[in-house]
Order: C-alpha cells, then structure tokens, then sequence
C-alpha cells in the first residue's frame, strides 16, 4: 500500500503555520512519497507475483516476449511466470508440474492418446483467461509430432439439472455454457427448506428467502 508522507508534521509551530513552509512542506511530501512508492516496488519487483508494471517491462525484455496492447498486469505476470517454468528435457512430468504452475491442480485434464499421438487438454472455465498462453507454453514443450488440442472445459447439462428454470432464465445460452455460474447459495429445492417451520417462513416473499439464504440470516 502507498505511504503518504507529510513532512509538516514534523516542522515546529512556530513555523509550520507560514505560507513559504506550507508550500515547501507540501513539495517535499510529494517526493518523498514517491521515493517510498518507488522503494516499496524494489521489493515487488523480486517475486514474479507481484511484480509491478516496470517489472513486467524488465522481465518480457529479457525474455524477448511481446506483450498485447490489451493484457492486464496478472496476465503479464502469469506469461513470464509459464516461461520461466519452462525447462529442458520435456518430460511427462515436468508438462504435469508446468501445468499445475500455470492452472492449479484439479484446473484442467490432461489426455494423451498414443496411438493418434494427440494431445489433449481440458482447461477449466475458471482459468480461461490463460487459455492462450497454456497453448503457447505447451506447444513449445511438447516434440513436433504431437497433435496438441486445447479446450475450455464448458458447463455439461448435468451441472443444472438441479437448478430450477427460473434461476437461469436471466442468462443467455451462451453464458450458461461458457460462463462460471454459482447456484450454490440460492434455494433450488424442496429440501433446501428442510430443518425449517412452516410458521418461521410464513410472511417472506420467495426473493426475501433467498437474500436471507444468501446473508445467512434464516
């Protein structure tokens, strides 16, 4: 976080209240502000995680990456994160532990089919935002003859089998399949009302349930 710095606090009374001292109080604040911000990236700028914005440019000029005019700073980080993971040789292993890197465990599905020497990988919804660089980092990593096909993982039908109509009808279909979408807090089912009274739900409408579902409050 940024440390605003006000040197006016330390100047005696019988100065602090003149004009000439305010100003020079208030010049010197300023810089020395940003040589706190600018100390503070220092140490950012150590851990790929956080880098700053000066620390990505350091690190894709090294790197010889050219980064999207469009790209926010956590895709930067996470682009130069996938390079630096990168080792040689490229076992089955180290694409796992690549993966893991750039995914998360349990964020996508692997599949190599030997006989059709096709690679396949499943990524999750919740990660689709790094679809491109895992298909750029695992096409480097993976030998020539290797048919690589990436996919988003998108929602199966069976994901809302037990959601109500009426719950998704704001979406489009497009958004039910492509989009990440809890239904998880809000009332679906008869038995979401199970260990409840009929008289301790009597005089709420069915949205005021759900908002007291969702804030805890029945």
């Amino acid at each position: 976080m940024l440390k605003a710095v006000d040197i006016g606090i330390y100047q005696p009374d019988v100065i602090r209240d003149y004009r000439e001292f305010k100003v020079l109080s208030e010049v010197e604040s300023q810089i020395l502000t940003k040589a706190w911000s600018d100390a503070n990236n220092v140490l950012l700028d150590q851990f790929i995680e956080t880098l700053t914005e000066n620390g990505c440019r350091r690190w894709e000029r090294i790197l010889a990456i050219a980064p999207k005019g469009t790209d926010s700073l956590e895709v930067r980080q996470f682009r130069i994160k996938a390079r630096l993971n990168e080792e040689l040789p490229y076992t089955w292993r180290a694409l796992v532990n690549v993966l893991d890197n750039l995914c998360g465990k349990g964020m996508y599905e692997i599949t190599l089919y030997n006989n059709e020497y096709r690679l396949k990988i499943l990524i999750e919804l919740t990660v689709k935002k790094m679809f491109d660089e895992v298909k750029e980092t695992v096409k480097r990593m993976i030998p020539a003859n290797l048919i690589l096909d990436v996919e988003l993982r998108y929602n199966q039908h069976s994901l809302f089998l037990s959601v109500i109509h009426r719950r998704m009808s704001p979406y489009t279909h497009r958004e039910l399949r492509e989009e990440v979408i809890d239904f998880s807090r809000e009332f679906r089912l008869h038995a979401d009302f199970e260990g409840y009274m009929h008289e301790g739900l009597e005089g709420y409408y069915q949205d005021e349930i759900r908002k007291l579902n969702r804030e805890g409050g029945i």
